[in-house]
């Protein structure tokens, strides 16, 4: 059965039944060091915890458990109860013997038929047939146990006796013991790397290979390489600190220096994850039909299952099926009636049911605080509405929205650092027809922009009468670019959305004619690329590289049947590569500087993927930036040498290497002028005193010099006057 939300919450003030009179004042002062000592009843319905496989080796199928290897099968075999959400479990319970023993469930019949019908009740007995101090108790439906659970924990019976109540369900969670932590080294030694290199993985099909590459300013260096590292794509997660390899039993993570495997998750035919932004939960998706564990949430630290979802027909399944929030407070998912918000404390809804909002069809979270910005659709008379909610306790509050009127699409977007909300909104002109039949034809668009830091969110609208074709904003700050046109006739505005900006007055910075399709920001704004992506119609591969302080084009080069393209993390270098999806040869991947200058090319037979290693937000606060800025001249010099030095292959590595080989032949080399001092007078007498050695030193009176001549060739030649 699905699982239900309780309220289990044993810290706020109970509502204590009615105290019975007291039968059982006795002196039980080791009752409580008792009823710890035997566990087999505790154990009741306990399931083994699956075993986690470890996927590097070749046999690690061999152990998996049934519910593993065959889930369909396993998940229609009998079970126990229907659901051990109607089952209590009571300890502290007196310790009483047979004569007792109907008094004793007299009294705690009383106290528990309050909250409904109790079917059965078990008191466990001892081997002298007195009970063990804790009793189990069924009732008709899972309300009646949740209510008996919620007022009776911390009921006091007598002075010797103080309840504690908890579900059946629950028991598994609360007797769980934790892991032994794995020792996996230093999982951030790759920050540590002196001339800050970033690194990137490249991943070939045939045969199926990923490289991890470091990206050295004399030449990418190969720092890991090997066959079959996964079964089906790579995947960093947000800060980079995990490397995620895909098999057939389940996910592998890697990390440290040598990528050493830190943490594994089994779940069968994976083909999705998705992490939470702090790097604390993974989500694993199988999508396997009448599967009850088509998604699987794990705490990635211990790795630990914490819920599992079954797979829903009413919306469509995806890596983004889960939302997280921004400090991976709480995750949301799209439902029939609204939006289903679940806290990590609990993995339980939070107050006990979804946020109800008809006709639902996208939500997104912001990247920066508690809020959600959604559309729902029309239906019927009612109108499309553009709503900003954010999180207040346990309700979801709006705060700002908007009416939308013959509305296709919407495609809600927030900036980077949560400063904007652009919303592109895809409407129908509408042309004639009744009222209740109206007829439309004809498309318009326009953007929606929420100032989030300005007093009581102003609302800006900005109208687009072209086709949009792709639109995308500035991650630190307040430029908007919008590629609109047909096919490769297009042109690329730039806009300005605030920043002293009058409400309702978006500036038109500069409009470009180039044939390109997406504009791609670096990572702290600043410097976009204009990319020509290949299409159908078209090979594409031209790269626009932009400086948007002031629009003007920087560098134009060319990738023939360009695939895809990617900043990394710190926005110095830009790489466009061509796979095995998008063109049947020439597969390759260029990096760039930011200012389009190619540094490294390079050929790889069958590329399927390429991606950069995230970095972790900076621990630099914005006072230790602007310190930084203002040394700028004093810093600039040395690094400039140091990078000179670096780019004629003098690596940090190189140098290393160089100077332990001087060492170690300076040891050498003092070695053996010891060893041949010791062994002068020995070679002096085998050569009947003469100290030969003397004959290499710069003395000229030991040294003497002849001249010898003699005949090489002797040839005769006839002379003619």
């Amino acid at each position: 059965m699905p699982e239900q939300p309780f309220d289990n919450d044993n810290t706020g003030d109970h509502q204590h039944a009615e105290q019975p009179h007291n039968e059982y004042d006795e002196s039980s002062s080791a009752n409580n060091n008792e009823q710890s000592g035997d566990q087999e009843d505790d154990e009741q319905g306990k399931e083994d915890q699956e075993p986690t496989p470890d996927f590097s080796d070749d046999d690690y199928g061999a152990d998996f458990p049934d519910d593993t290897l065959c889930p369909d099968l396993m998940a229609e075999r009998p079970k126990e109860h229907e659901s051990l959400n109607n089952i209590i479990v009571v300890d502290n319970l007196p310790k009483v013997d047979q004569g007792k023993l109907e008094k004793l469930k007299a009294v705690i019949s009383k106290v528990y038929s309050k909250f409904g019908v109790c079917r059965n009740e078990y008191y466990p007995l001892d081997g002298d047939g007195k009970t063990k101090g804790y009793g189990f108790f069924e009732f008709e439906n899972e309300h009646m146990a949740s209510e008996a659970v919620k007022q009776t924990d911390g009921y006091r019976l007598d002075k010797n006796h103080t309840f504690s109540v908890n579900l059946m369900s629950d028991f598994e969670r609360l007797t769980q013991v934790p892991p032994e932590p794995v020792d996996t080294g230093n999982l951030f030694s790759w920050l540590a790397e002196p001339d800050a290199v970033d690194q990137f993985a490249v991943q070939s099909d045939d045969p199926k290979k990923t490289t991890i590459y470091a990206n050295s300013l004399s030449g990418p260096i190969v720092i890991e390489d090997r066959n079959k590292w996964t079964e089906n794509n790579f995947v960093w997660s947000p800060k980079g600190t995990y490397l995620a390899s895909f098999h057939e039993q389940g996910i592998a993570f890697w990390g440290g220096k040598e990528f050493r495997q830190v943490q594994r998750f089994a779940h069968r035919g994976v083909n999705y994850i998705d992490f939470s932004p702090g790097e604390r939960y993974l989500v694993t998706i199988s999508p396997r039909p009448n599967s009850p564990d088509a998604f699987i949430i794990w705490d990635i630290i211990t790795g630990q299952r914490k819920r599992s979802f079954p797979l829903e027909q009413h919306t469509s399944q995806g890596p983004s099926y889960f939302k997280w929030s921004y400090q991976d407070q709480y995750f949301a998912k799209q439902g029939p009636d609204g939006i289903y918000m679940y806290d990590r404390e609990t993995f339980q809804l939070v107050d006990k049911k979804p946020f109800k909002v008809p006709s639902l069809a996208d939500f997104q979270w912001s990247p920066t605080d508690n809020r959600i910005a959604y559309w729902t659709a029309e239906d019927g008379n009612v109108p499309a509405r553009l709503v900003l909610a954010e999180i207040n306790g346990v309700r979801l509050e709006e705060i700002r929205s908007k009416t939308l009127f013959n509305v296709i699409d919407c495609k809600v977007c927030w900036q980077k650092r949560g400063d904007y909300l652009v919303v592109k909104v895809d409407r129908y002109a509408k042309k004639s027809g009744e009222k209740n039949n109206p007829k439309y034809s004809g498309l318009i668009y326009n953007f929606e922009i929420f100032h989030m830091r300005e007093k009581n969110v102003p609302l800006d609208t900005l109208e687009v009468k072209e086709t949009i074709q792709s639109f995308a904003i500035e991650p630190a700050g307040h430029k908007l670019v919008v590629i609109t046109g047909e096919s490769l006739r297009t042109n690329v505005t730039f806009y300005k959305m605030g920043q002293g900006q009058k409400s309702g007055k978006i500036e038109a910075l500069k409009v470009m004619a180039q044939p390109v399709t997406n504009a791609i920001w670096a990572p702290n704004g600043q410097y976009v690329v204009l990319a020509a992506m290949k299409t159908g119609a078209s090979s594409g591969g031209q790269l626009i590289f932009v400086d948007a302080n002031d629009m003007s084009i920087m560098s134009k080069q060319e990738h023939p049947d360009l695939s895809d393209v990617e900043w990394d993390p710190t926005g110095r270098y830009f790489t466009s590569y061509v796979n095995l999806w998008n063109a049947k040869r020439d597969h390759s991947f260029k990096v760039w500087t930011f200012q389009g200058t190619l540094v490294f090319e390079k050929n790889v037979e069958r590329l399927a993927a390429f991606h950069w290693r995230p970095r972790p937000p900076s621990l630099l606060t914005e006072e230790m930036i602007r310190e930084v800025r203002r040394n700028r001249s004093v810093w600039t010099p040395k690094l400039e040498q140091r990078d000179r030095l670096l780019r004629t292959g003098e690596s940090a590595k190189q140098q290393e290497q160089r100077r332990k080989q001087l060492d170690e032949f300076q040891k050498f080399k003092e070695k053996n002028i010891k060893r041949l001092a010791i062994q002068r007078q020995q070679r002096m007498q085998l050569r009947g005193g003469v100290d030969t050695d003397s004959l290499f030193e710069q003395q000229p009176s030991n040294v003497g010099e002849e001249v010898v001549e003699f005949l090489i060739k002797t040839e005769e030649v006839e002379y003619k006057p």
